[in-house]
């Protein structure tokens, strides 16, 4: 069967993929967006694997032999499209969806949570930068998370791990969702409802965990910045077209805002000049909350026993509707 993998795939996946998809059944062959050849290579395909890669209607039509889209990961972008183009076609589309990844991003929103009020990537710089003395600028000058306030906008699976990945911590969690949570829910993760500009506005940290696909579903703009308490912190591990990144740097420069944490950003990356790769409070990750060693390898090989199902002639697991869905962790 012939397979291609389509993205920048890391070494790891690249492992797993060899080690998984046995060489008597299956042909594999890599290739990116750029790849000389990716025409013929699309064309041959019997089994597209997308990995953090945009996919077209036109790349669709040139592959006449395909049996099934099997996508790693989403990326930046919006893949209702591609969904779309592959169902129009008879394609079955698989899509990982069993979340293997919100540990990891919940995991990373913490630590982040952490970092910003201790002002952790600028004293680290301030180190590298040489100094060092019994008087330096950051002596007294951070603070604790414990006795804060975290606001989580949003509250589906990562959310509500990092409520419980913060009990430890000694803060008040409360919570925004389209989609007030049964009373026992809260309680066992330890969280208060409350309406959005009242949570943003009694905040000491707010994290964004909204699922929307864009900036129509929901947006994060400069009215809710504006109400944010003075010296607050704000993280979106979510997506970056969901928040008005113009007005999350006048808030930064203007001191408004006490720090942030981005892992993505809309577009990504962020081009040469934009202001968000130069604020000296602002931490910014390259999207990669939820791209662990652990995650990747499991997205890579629960993909190839999909790949070993189509194979075998077994139903497939995670597929996107209109087809029926059959979830699975493998």
């Amino acid at each position: 069967m012939n397979v291609v993998v389509h993205g920048k795939v890391s070494e790891l996946g690249r492992r797993v993929i060899e080690r998984e998809l046995r060489p008597d059944r299956f042909s594999v062959r890599f290739i990116e967006p750029e790849t000389p050849g990716r025409a013929a290579a699309l064309v041959a395909a019997e089994v597209l694997v997308v990995d953090h890669a945009p996919m077209t209607d036109a790349d669709f039509a040139m592959m006449p032999r395909l049996r099934l889209v099997q996508r790693l990961g989403r990326g930046p972008f919006d893949i209702s499209g591609e969904i779309a183009a592959a169902h129009a076609r008879g394609i079955p589309f698989a899509h990982n969806r069993s979340g293997f990844a919100v540990r990891a991003t919940a995991e990373h929103t913490v630590m982040v949570m952490l970092a910003l009020p201790r002002r952790l990537a600028e004293t680290a710089g301030y180190v590298r930068d040489g100094g060092w003395t019994s008087g330096n600028p950051y002596d007294a000058a951070t603070d604790e998370l414990a006795g804060s306030t975290v606001g989580l906008v949003g509250m589906g699976r990562i959310a509500a791990e990092v409520a419980r990945r913060l009990r430890p911590f000694e803060v008040t969690v409360r919570y925004w969702s389209r989609h007030r949570l049964p009373a026992e829910r809260e309680h066992e993760l330890g969280v208060r409802y409350l309406p959005l500009p009242e949570l943003v506005a009694g905040s000491d940290l707010v994290s964004l965990h909204v699922r929307a696909n864009s900036a129509a579903e929901f947006r994060f703009g400069a009215e809710l910045f504006d109400r944010m308490r003075p010296g607050a912190y704000f993280v979106n591990t979510s997506r970056g077209a969901l928040v008005d990144q113009d007005a999350l740097g006048r808030a930064l420069r203007e001191g408004r805002l006490a720090g942030a944490a981005l892992d993505v950003s809309d577009p990504e990356p962020p081009p040469a000049g934009s202001p968000l790769r130069t604020l000296p409070n602002l931490v910014l990750t390259p999207h990669v909350a939820g791209r662990t060693r652990q995650v990747a390898e499991a997205y890579y090989r629960c993909a190839c026993a999909n790949l070993a199902r189509l194979a075998g002639g077994e139903a497939l697991h995670d597929l996107i509707p209109p087809l029926p869905v059959q979830e699975g962790l493998c």
